[in-house]
């Protein structure tokens, strides 16, 4: 008999219309969890919080895992597991976390809880206290310190207590869940596959992809497109997609050699990304989680620069990518590559190589499965 199993959610990352790396990844966990033979996989969604008091606290700056009422959801979550006989139930995002408790007092051993981390949230949290996007006061930086160890705390908590288990994007992450006292830890290597672009690369043409209020994603451009002023670009053509406008026209402003175009919808962001000579993937700091857009970018086939930081949590048997660990040596990177279009394609014969040498279904599916036994 297959086992009862749900997968806790806002229906938001299973259904929408533009794919960010969080719906992605919460696809992604979803399809190798539901290919798992001896499971029958529900979905539960739960909505963001409606509570004035959490709400505030989110507005001040001060959440520590409250987007969801937990308190008001679990009345209804409880219910369903009982009548539905629910054997096992997988958190989509550390967000989602605070579920645990209820569902351990509750059931205790009979319900295996098992979390799919994107990320745990002090890790991003640090990366904003030690690199703030503006200037901030003498009380908002108190403010943070003592956020960090509320978040580190519930973070500790959660994991000692009422999990089961965690799934984590990469080696780092599970060294990390292993510190907060996580009993059972695997790193899950991001699914490969092919979806490739009908490629008709522009010569130069190089494009960035990302949530440009995401810190990591606008200072990895803006510390790349600084480097890159101070040299010869004139061969190439910088373009930007993502959200929010204001961040985006702002980038424009500062670097009159890139264009904005947006956010765009998943078909018009292909056919724009079948014009890059070469994608973009800056990230030059370990923050939480994995650079889940990568395992797209790889998808499609095309030309893709990144860091070794950019590229944690992938492991793949064959193939290369253009790797460059410091701003002025991507610059460099781009200025010979990209104009060129014997080497463009290439790099796009590597990054397809790469989308069928990745890890399969079968053998994730696996490994989340020694979770639960």
């Amino acid at each position: 008999m297959r086992r009862k199993a749900i997968f806790l959610t806002h229906p938001q990352l299973l259904r929408s219309e533009i794919t960010g790396g969080v719906q992605l990844c919460s696809q992604e966990f979803h399809h190798i969890i539901e290919n798992i033979s001896e499971l029958s996989l529900a979905d539960y969604y739960v909505p963001y919080t409606r509570n004035i008091m959490q709400r505030v606290m989110m507005k001040l700056g001060m959440e520590n895992y409250s987007m969801y009422d937990v308190k008001k959801d679990a009345p209804a979550l409880l219910s369903y597991v009982e009548k539905e006989n629910i054997e096992i139930v997988f958190l989509n995002m550390a967000s989602v976390v605070r579920y645990a408790k209820p569902l351990k007092e509750r059931f205790g051993d009979k319900v295996k809880v098992i979390m799919l981390s994107h990320g745990n949230h002090s890790g991003d949290f640090l990366h904003l206290i030690t690199k703030p996007l503006t200037k901030q006061s003498a009380l908002r930086r108190t403010l943070n310190k003592i956020r960090l160890g509320w978040l580190i705390a519930t973070e500790a908590i959660h994991r000692v207590s009422y999990l089961d288990g965690v799934v984590t994007l990469s080696e780092t992450e599970k060294q990390i869940e292993n510190w907060f006292g996580g009993k059972r830890v695997e790193f899950l290597p991001r699914r490969l596959y092919a979806d490739f672009l009908p490629y008709t690369p522009v010569a130069g043409r190089v494009g960035f992809v990302g949530r440009l209020d995401h810190p990591p994603n606008l200072q990895g451009v803006s510390i790349l497109f600084d480097a890159l002023q101070k040299m010869d670009h004139s061969k190439l053509e910088i373009r930007i997609v993502g959200a929010p406008d204001n961040y985006g026209q702002q980038l424009q402003s500062k670097y009159p050699f890139i264009k904005y175009l947006g956010e765009l919808p998943d078909k018009t962001l292909e056919e724009e990304i079948k014009t890059w000579a070469v994608l973009l993937n800056p990230v030059w700091w370990y923050s939480t989680g994995a650079s889940t857009k990568l395992a797209r970018a790889i998808s499609w086939g095309v030309p893709i620069i990144s860091t070794t930081a950019g590229m944690r949590g992938y492991e793949w048997k064959q193939g290369s990518l253009i790797v460059a660990d410091t701003p002025e040596e991507m610059a460099r990177q781009l200025i010979i590559n990209a104009p060129d279009p014997e080497k463009v394609q290439h790099w796009a014969a590597q990054t397809r190589i790469i989308a069928n040498n990745g890890p399969e279904v079968e053998s994730l599916g696996n490994q989340i499965r020694s979770l639960y036994k």
